[in-house]
């Protein structure tokens, strides 16, 4: 790629250089990069001073609707403590204040901020804009929300004027949230982690790493048939193509933000399907872990948020588009794991329950659902009363009659489904009677009596959760724990029924 030389059509810069003296990098860096000091000769003279010029660095950023993150962003840049350092903001078309931003940071510091507004087919395609007319010998990449540390560019730098043959170096970095507050440390490896490490996950957060220009021009630019998994391709191109000439520096080096409209966030199934192919492009086969990961992502929030329709039919689809990537072993594998999940086959459109893998209750059961809608006419929610039918003849007798009724509404009143039916099995160990609490909403709580071990069914009334992310609770109070009451087991959960089924009616 050619390098860009400051008069590109269309971007933006400020009118003046901002003023101010230039910091001087730490101290812990140990090169000067402003100058050669002057040496003195024998007998004391001085020789004349030798200048050389900075190592220039070209910060990229890609920019869609961020008004609310982007000048963090692009001061945690400009205002580095190093002097040779130009931010080059490559916006997508945002409609949110982010263009007067821009133009403001611009007049404060002159044509080290360059920015430009245009459509693009997404961020990997808004670095390479942006790449292609960077000036500098060393590229950093920071997203609009993300933030660099003080001090993280004349590290990188050093490091790399330290040592030559580095093609790239990486550090440490956080991961924030919206307001700032550290939430985590980012799981990262040393740069001498073997490239089948990647099999794993990615162990390189992309804000830390800065690189050579001169990587680029080798091994090209960002893959933009990515949407998401183009950083961790160029990771594994990276190092592939540079066995030995990476380095990571035992500093955090920026702050990785999570937040609601986060790609990390926002696009979990494109993640997922994304990695797996790059592994197998890279590779020959991914790890079955990526799909079990996104199952375990899922569950932590379906059908809340931004949740496929159908779980168990999104994952089928899911397995099914990506067999390829997967050895026939590790197909088998997932295709067993899937099936003897409880979850899935317990997961419904409409509703979740956090059940064990393979189907057991916890002291706290919770049931997500989707959104109920409320029964039209009289509303009895403070009267709403779970209902506990154990198997016996009496017991068949009340399902029949809570299915008449629930029937009824929905013929007479048109009203939606009324009942969650839990169908469960009251098993050994735990002695009885098995006593459970029920909370939905808002309502006060409610007992129930499961008398005696064996198979019961659990009926509670969807009025009371008419709302938008209802939970249903159910707490029992006898819980007990594998690994305490047999001596072969090593499980220590704290597991109370089993649920083999759940539906609506």
């Amino acid at each position: 790629m050619s390098r860009g030389n400051g008069n590109e059509s269309g971007w933006r810069t400020g009118a003046t250089q901002a003023a101010g003296s230039l910091a001087a990098l730490p101290a812990q860096c140990a090169i000067d990069c402003g100058h050669v000091p002057c040496e003195t000769a024998a007998g004391g003279s001085r020789r004349g001073c030798r200048c050389v010029k900075a190592m220039q660095v070209s910060v990229l950023m890609p920019s869609l609707n961020q008004a609310a993150f982007i000048e963090a962003a692009a001061r945690s840049v400009l205002q580095q403590d190093y002097p040779a350092v130009e931010l080059l903001v490559a916006d997508g078309g945002s409609t949110d204040g982010t263009h007067a931003i821009l133009e403001r940071l611009s007049r404060e510091f002159g044509d080290r901020l360059r920015w430009r507004a245009a459509p693009d087919s997404g961020p990997a395609n808004a670095v390479n804009k942006a790449l292609a007319l960077a000036r500098g010998d060393i590229v950093g990449w920071l997203n609009a929300d993300d933030l660099y540390t003080p001090g993280a560019v004349a590290v990188a730098v050093a490091l790399l004027q330290a040592n030559p043959s580095l093609m790239m170096v990486f550090g440490e970095a956080d991961h924030i949230d919206e307001t700032d507050r550290i939430l985590d440390r980012y799981p990262t490896l040393p740069a001498t982690t073997p490239l089948a490490s990647f099999q794993g996950g990615c162990f390189i957060c992309q804000p830390s790493a800065f690189l050579r220009r001169r990587v680029f021009d080798e091994i090209g630019a960002l893959d933009e048939r990515l949407s998401t998994a183009f950083d961790f391709d160029l990771w594994l191109r990276v190092f592939r193509a540079f066995p030995g000439r990476i380095a990571n520096l035992p500093r955090v080096q920026a702050k990785s933000r999570l937040h609601a409209t986060c790609i990390t966030r926002r696009m979990r199934r494109t993640i997922a399907a994304e990695s797996v192919r790059v592994l197998a492009r890279h590779l020959g086969d991914a790890d079955p872990h990526w799909l079990l990961t996104y199952v375990e992502e899922q569950c932590a929030s379906y059908p809340h948020g931004d949740s496929p329709a159908d779980l168990r039919q999104d994952v089928d689809l899911l397995a099914a588009e990506l067999a390829g990537c997967f050895s026939a072993d590790s197909r088998e594998f997932l295709r067993q794991r899937l099936a003897m999940d409880a979850r899935l086959r317990l997961a419904l459109p409409e509703a979740f329950a956090t059940v064990t893998a393979d189907g057991w209750a916890t002291g706290s059961l919770r049931i997500r659902l989707r959104q109920v809608e409320p029964v039209p006419g009289r509303q009895r929610t403070r009267s709403f009363r779970p209902v506990v039918a154990e198997t016996s003849l009496a017991g068949t007798a009340l399902t029949l009659l809570v299915r008449l009724r629930s029937r009824l509404r929905r013929c007479l009143l048109g009203s939606a489904r009324s009942y969650l039916h839990l169908a469960c099995r009251h098993a050994a160990p735990l002695p009885s009677p098995l006593s459970l609490t029920v909370r939905t909403g808002q309502q006060a709580e409610r007992h129930c009596i499961v008398a005696k071990q064996g198979r019961f069914s659990l009926f509670v009334p969807l009025a009371a959760a008419a709302r938008p992310c209802a939970e249903i609770e159910i707490i029992a109070e006898q819980v007990f724990v594998p690994g305490l009451v047999d001596e072969r087991s090593s499980d220590m959960r704290e597991l109370s029924f089993r649920v083999e089924a759940m539906t609506l009616i």
